[in-house]
């Protein structure tokens, strides 16, 4: 029986200093641990795999900053996932980094190892919004480091930015996507800002050091996008993410397909044989679970915090709000038909006539979209096809 192909998310937990907007799994102390962790990621491949070597089409490594982990380290992370995986030929394997983190020399060694897409996190051009933000470099730095992954052969590379940050005006906004497309990028991902629990800008935000962000002004910076990238060529295929023609991350769109991953790393999530599940978020917790002998069989580590069994509700749900948020793509009302035994229309009933009455999706040549009116709302849109588990 055929395996389908997986991706795989590595998560690199560890930072030279945390932004104030950041919420991720990261931690500034634990530097030491480093290589140390590379290895236990491997051991927690071993254990998740056993003793099928099943197919890979993607590999990620996310953070914190994966780029503060040494190039030999990198290389030992993905001869593991050849030796425990069939990592294809021309997989995508991407990694996400800090510019100011990495030289000629890095660049080049984990270009060896197999690297061959990179994500710069750029967040803006502006110094004043860099320093809100308390991100550590500068846009010189992000010049020089696209040059540098250029000059390594590293022309598949994604920049992020970040918009409705407080103090941010719909023109420092348009200056920060002139200026990066100036750059040339393959791909494009542009985030709005949430102002997270327990982060520095919330205790800002409470003692009123900087004001709420504005959703108007946000509409209006990502319909600004829109237009600038489309008029750069750039297609919107997701609702955060723009590239040029073939260059979608397919990372991403395994998430978006509502496709098998698996999630390895502290704090990782992942969905693979119909099971979700979180793995433990501290990395010495997860080092001293790894050291524990009986693995629980695929998709789970010993390193696994909580796992559930999909239900046909959340599958439905999970299908809905992932695939609606590929613009261009949407979802296949065929497919999901004969994936969940009955069509949309039957499970949602009324309410995706009154989505389609407002005008925030559409149906053509049988895929269900969201309209452009509707990515502005995406969110309401999904929330009214989540499903409670009967």
């Amino acid at each position: 029986m055929n395996q389908p192909s997986l991706s795989l998310y590595l998560h690199i937990p560890f930072c030279q200093h945390r932004c104030a907007y950041c919420d991720f799994n990261t931690y500034t102390s634990l530097l030491d641990l480093r290589e140390t962790y590379a290895d236990a990621l491997v051991t927690e491949m071993a254990q998740v795999a056993g003793d099928v070597r099943r197919p890979v089409h993607t590999v990620f490594f996310g953070g914190g900053t994966p780029s503060l982990m040494s190039p030999a380290a990198m290389g030992r992370i993905l001869d593991g996932v050849r030796t425990h995986f069939q990592l294809a030929a021309d997989a995508e394997i991407t990694m996400e980094a800090n510019p100011g983190t990495v030289d000629l020399d890095y660049l080049t060694a984990v270009r060896h190892t197999g690297i061959n897409r990179i994500s710069f996190g750029v967040q803006s051009v502006i110094p004043s919004e860099l320093a809100l933000l308390e991100r550590t470099h500068d846009f010189a730095t992000v010049v020089e480091a696209v040059a540098m992954a250029r000059q390594v052969g590293l022309d598949n590379f994604n920049l992020d930015l970040i918009y409705s940050v407080p103090g941010q005006t719909l023109a420092s906004w348009e200056q920060s996507v002139r200026t990066v497309l100036e750059l040339d990028p393959a791909h494009l991902s542009l985030y709005c800002l949430t102002i997270e629990p327990g982060t520095p800008m919330q205790r800002w935000l409470i003692n009123g050091r900087i004001q709420p962000p504005d959703p108007d002004l946000a509409a209006d910076q990502y319909e600004l996008a829109c237009t600038l990238l489309a008029e750069h060529g750039y297609d919107h295929y997701e609702i955060s993410n723009w590239a040029k023609p073939g260059q979608e991350c397919e990372h991403n769109l395994t998430y978006w397909r509502n496709g098998d991953y698996l999630g390895l790393g502290a704090g990782a999530h992942g969905h693979a044989a119909g099971v979700r599940y979180q793995v433990v978020k501290q990395p010495r917790v997860y080092l001293r679970r790894l050291q524990e002998a009986a693995a629980p069989g695929y998709p789970l580590s010993t390193a696994v915090a909580a796992s559930h069994p999909v239900s046909r509700a959340e599958a439905i749900s999970d299908t809905m709000m992932t695939q609606l948020r590929l613009l261009n793509e949407g979802l296949d009302l065929d497919a999901f038909a004969a994936q969940f035994g009955q069509p949309l229309r039957e499970i949602y009933n009324g309410t995706l006539e009154q989505m389609l009455a407002w005008e925030l999706v559409g149906v053509e040549n049988g895929r269900l979209r969201l309209t452009p009116k509707g990515w502005f709302l995406s969110n309401q849109v999904f929330y009214r096809f989540m499903l409670d588990d009967a």
